[in-house]
């Protein structure tokens, strides 16, 4: 039986304010089950790794989070942005490909168990923000698995249905707080600018911080620096135009 998972507020508002209402950005859960119940999972942390992204999905690399500040947690799963809400018949959906990339990862990861993995999606609706949990079924399990590397895509894949995932029970709270964990080295978690530094087999390490702004500085380094020329240019203009009077 799925329990009730616990989302502190503060950490979850962040991840609001430094995402783009388009690309999808992605974080890994982490958190723990009280001792005195079973049936609770409080998410304490979100792990921003070197990703990249677009409306339809976000790309990870392999490489799962490791940090001693990590080591007394167990993973929880995942959350995404969308730019809006995936609805069949006016009920909500989890998106396929979150199923595929939800099934990769616990191939790929010894730390994963399937167990108490969710994945949290946060659709961008007009004016509001819609949040939902699911829990990916054994046989949303199998169904991943067997679409991971579909010729023509996940477009392609059949067999898709509500039976692959299930809502699950999310409460925010402000009773505790959680923290972020970035990567470390001043190029931030978004590789959206600067793709070419990002593969799935890279390694990264992690420190605790707050995450920067999907558009921040460190993210699109050369952007700024155009911003500095073209400021520097003006200014010779200027000085030319001076000195011609």
């Amino acid at each position: 039986r799925t329990g009730l998972y616990v989302f502190p507020k503060n950490i979850l508002g962040k991840f609001i304010t430094i995402a783009d209402l388009r690309t999808q950005i992605s974080g890994y859960l982490y958190g723990i089950t009280p001792p005195d119940n079973d049936q609770v999972r409080e998410i304490r942390c979100i792990v921003m790794v070197p990703q990249v992204g677009n409306h339809q999905g976000v790309t990870l690399p392999k490489m799962m989070p490791d940090h001693e500040f990590l080591a007394d947690m167990e993973p929880l799963g995942w959350i995404h942005t969308q730019p809006n809400e995936l609805t069949q018949n006016g009920v909500q959906v989890l998106p396929a490909p979150d199923v595929v990339t939800h099934a990769s990862i616990l191939s790929d990861s010894k730390a994963w168990t399937g167990q108490n993995e969710i994945i949290i999606t946060t659709s961008f609706t007009p004016g509001s923000c819609s949040l939902t949990a699911y829990k990916v079924t054994p046989q949303g399990l199998e169904w991943g698995k067997k679409n991971r590397n579909i010729a023509g895509g996940i477009a392609s894949a059949q067999g898709y249905s509500s039976k692959c995932y299930e809502k699950v029970q999310m409460l925010l709270s402000d009773r505790f707080q959680g923290f972020f964990m970035v990567p470390e080295g001043g190029i931030g978690w978004n590789y959206n600018f600067q793709g070419v530094k990002h593969n799935t087999s890279m390694e990264y390490s992690l420190k605790l911080d707050t995450p920067e702004r999907f558009y921040s500085e460190c993210h699109r380094p050369q952007h700024f620096l155009s911003f500095v020329q073209i400021e520097q240019e003006e200014e010779n203009v200027q000085e030319a135009d001076v000195e011609n009077l």
